[in-house]
């Protein structure tokens, strides 16, 4: 049987609850969108401005598919604009080989042109990083999921259900110790402290100018981002630490707890240090702290987001975190980018290359 036909339109305030209900059944329960609250966060409290929702709706006037435009401000090549991510895209089933996925697409793309938004960013499924890799390989990358083991026993017994398997594991484990516990090659300064804070101060705003332009593009980290993205909804607790060295600010992390899929893991969500010498110092404390933190926490393994060619990459990597495999990771985190005036500054010239993208600029966690 075809499915009734469908027409594209704006999210209305009665539709919440159904855009709340196809979100759970696509994502599950421990989704970033969980509940009414969770929801005003993410469309009403963002200080770049409110989210849109494209959706489609059969002939009952019921949502059977959206996808959210999540309005971000940005730093692309020396000036300060207005971006977005498109997020969450959802669509029942019977609808997702039909017309609707078009429409709402066409919906989606018009909100880019309805709100003067130049850029935006998503993380995208196979078929589209194939098929737009193809057309507009510049456009397109693979971000590397990076991995620190913390207790091989606890992940022997929940992947491995025979006694021999986990033996094994645990024997290979302590082969493979030295790989991810060397001796840290950058000396933690004793000139540099790193302490936990309640909250993203001032001093967040005052970090942020000065390493607003260490990437050609970034999300605008400041304070009032930070506060709204690590914000506690849907349960989420999030660790902050500031690096810190005679009174400046040199980097911070921001990490979370989580299990995920059976696994107690701890998360790399953001990290960002100064340019300079100083700030691999920072960032070698502010890991080294960060492990303490997992540890304390009884986290089996830890894990972060980062570009490869970013500084913050061989903060990880001097930490002794690994890539994982595509072949064994859970998912691959396959990044894209839209230039919707590619004749407005340089944005017909970036690459995705240009970008930085940490677990912050994930939906998700």
């Amino acid at each position: 049987m075809r499915p009734a036909q469908v027409t594209a339109d704006l999210a209305r305030e009665q539709d919440t609850d159904r855009i709340l209900e196809l979100n759970r059944l696509e994502y599950g329960p421990d989704d970033v969108l969980a509940s009414r609250g969770d929801f005003a966060w993410r469309r009403d409290q963002n200080p770049a401005g409110q989210a849109t929702i494209a959706v489609i709706r059969d002939d009952q006037d019921q949502v059977v598919g959206f996808i959210w435009v999540v309005p971000l401000r940005m730093r692309v090549s020396g000036r300060n604009c207005l971006g977005a991510t498109g997020t969450n895209l959802v669509i029942q089933a019977e609808y997702r080989n039909s017309f609707g996925f078009t429409k709402l697409i066409r919906r989606f793309e018009k909100v880019f042109k309805d709100s003067n938004i130049p850029v935006h960013f998503s993380f995208v499924s196979e078929e589209t990083y194939r098929r737009r890799g193809v057309q507009y390989p510049r456009t397109v990358a693979t971000l590397p999921l990076l991995i620190k083991p913390l207790d091989w026993e606890a992940l022997a017994e929940t992947y491995l259900n025979k006694g021999w398997q986990r033996r094994v594991f645990s024997w290979g484990g302590q082969l493979l110790a030295p790989l991810f516990f060397r001796r840290h090659p950058w000396a933690i300064s004793q000139e540099v402290s790193v302490q936990a804070v309640d909250g993203f101060g001032p001093g967040f705003d005052e970090f942020w100018q000065v390493v607003q332009d260490k990437y050609p593009v970034m999300v605008v980290r400041d304070r009032a981002f930070l506060a709204w993205r690590f914000a506690g909804v849907s349960g989420r607790r999030y660790q902050v630490l500031v690096a810190q060295a005679a009174g400046q600010m040199l980097g911070y992390a921001v990490l979370r707890c989580a299990t995920i899929r059976g696994v107690k893991t701890g998360l790399v969500m953001d990290l960002l240090v100064a340019k300079d010498s100083r700030g691999e110092t920072a960032g070698a404390g502010l890991m080294a702290e960060a492990e303490a933190y997992f540890r304390a926490q009884e986290m089996s393994v830890a894990v972060g987001l980062m570009v490869p060619y970013a500084a913050e990459y061989q903060v990880l990597r001097q930490a002794a975190y690994q890539s994982l495999p595509q072949v064994i990771a859970p998912r691959a985190f396959r990044f894209a980018f839209y230039a919707h005036d590619a004749h407005e500054g340089d944005l017909g010239a970036l690459s995705a290359h240009d970008w930085f993208i940490t677990m912050a600029d994930y939906e998700s966690f």
